[in-house]
């Protein structure tokens, strides 16, 4: 079984599983709970079962690829770049996803949210599918009773329609000047070695004259030895051969792709700019080269973005819409052919203002969580969490009910156990 995931509402979890549950130990070790909310033990079967809902949509979207990439578990990996393994920052930080959730369901009434007829019965639905579509093995690992998946899908929908109701308050406004957006097309050169052996050729000879350096440079610190009077000369000597080995190494292979694909970009837009042939149609037959080095696209950007590079925004900023820019614009490794489709690209100008109302109601979001979480008791028993272990196992994930709370999926903040921070919501399993 596999769980679909579509974008929106936050998947939402917390590490809180006993000893017993992930190490094997006995009953005796789970009196001790890992969470305690406001005074109160947070439910074991709940955290559990969030925990594992949670991993099993991490696995899904991201287990296999780091396995075959790398070779071994995702959970063994620093993804974070924090020196530790994500295990232990995805437990680390479980538990601020499980209290957001706990604070949402605190606050409800504030938002006067709560559940309609029609949302309890479509949880109790989905709840019995998920138990019906995972194997007892599954369920029990996970904690997974009818009574946990409702209480858990409850928290979820409460959630989402509580941020739904806290996004209201931004400010809609977004001009013009905030969101302008600027859309130029491009065909990009970029130089590339014809073949491997070419390039491992060069890197073998490239090595060699470096070992020959680092003899000299040997050689010469024994004679330094011997004679302080050739001090100079040493030093001489040895600057003369990294300089020679560092002319020796520059790939002729690349040198000869450069002068190429500067060449064609080149030979292109003279025929561009001399009315042969039109930008779109010069577009159409570098996509038809069948050329790895050779592509077209389209950079939307804004005034305050750092991409794409700015000898590129440079000399876009010189034209008008359907010019095209009067020279090759090398940038990095590559040399560019650019084309401004719009100054003022309204489709995408109006796209960015509501990326920009979104990113208004997370801050939003953010920061009444903040202020609830500065404001409630949140323990955390740093022991019991350490013996946590996290295993690869895959489960479904039940979805959640289809209600009026999914406009909220627009405005839910990310979760934060993702690699990337997960923005997704569950859906029905197969």
């Amino acid at each position: 079984m596999r769980n679909l995931w579509k974008k929106g509402v936050a998947l939402v979890a917390v590490a809180a599983m006993c000893a017993s549950v992930l190490g094997g130990c006995s009953k005796k070790a789970e009196a001790k709970p890992v969470y305690t909310f406001n005074g109160e033990a947070v439910n074991e079967d709940l955290t559990t079962f969030l925990m594992r809902n949670s991993q099993a949509g991490i696995d899904e979207t991201y287990g296999a690829m780091f396995s075959s990439y790398y070779g071994q578990s995702m959970w063994t990996l620093d993804l974070s770049g924090t020196g530790e393994a994500y295990e232990t920052t995805f437990k680390s930080e479980f538990g601020t996803t499980l209290e957001k959730l706990l604070l949402a369901e605190e606050h409800a009434a504030d938002y006067s949210v709560e559940l309609t007829d029609d949302e309890k019965a479509k949880i109790t639905e989905v709840a019995s599918k998920f138990l019906a579509d995972n194997d007892k093995e599954a369920l029990d690992a996970m904690k997974a009773s009818q009574e946990t998946v409702e209480r858990a899908l409850t928290l979820y929908t409460i959630q989402a329609k509580v941020d739904e109701e806290i996004g209201k308050g931004v400010d809609t406004n977004v001009s013009d000047d905030e969101a302008a957006q600027t859309s130029v097309s491009y065909i990009e050169y970029t130089p590339t070695v014809e073949t491997e052996a070419e390039t491992e050729t060069a890197q073998t000879e490239a090595d060699t004259v470096m070992t020959e350096a680092e003899t000299a440079a040997v050689e010469t610190e024994e004679a330094d030895k011997t004679s302080s009077a050739d001090e100079t000369e040493a030093v001489a000597a040895d600057a003369a051969a990294q300089t020679e080995a560092e002319s020796e190494t520059e790939d002729p292979a690349m040198t000869a792709a450069k002068e190429k694909y500067s060449a064609m970009a080149q030979d292109m837009l003279d025929s561009i700019l001399s009315g042969a042939v039109e930008f779109e149609q010069a577009s159409s037959d570098a996509e038809g080269l069948n050329d790895t080095g050779v592509k077209t696209g389209t950079f939307t950007y804004g005034k305050d973005d750092t991409y794409p590079a700015a000898e590129i925004m440079e000399a876009a900023a010189e034209l008008a819409d359907g010019e095209v820019a009067q020279s090759v614009v090398e940038s990095g490794d590559s040399y560019y052919i650019l084309h401004m489709d719009a100054v003022f690209d309204e489709e995408a100008t109006a796209d960015k203002k509501e990326e920009i109302v979104h990113e208004r109601k997370h801050e939003l979001i953010d920061s009444v969580y903040e202020d609830w979480m500065g404001k409630e008791s949140w323990e955390v028993d740093a022991e019991a969490l350490a013996l946590i272990q996290l295993t690869d196992r895959v489960y479904s994930a039940p979805q959640t009910p289809e209600t009026e709370a999914d406009a909220a999926a627009e405005v839910t903040a990310e979760t934060e156990s993702a690699p990337e921070a997960q923005d997704t919501a569950m859906t029905e399993t197969e």
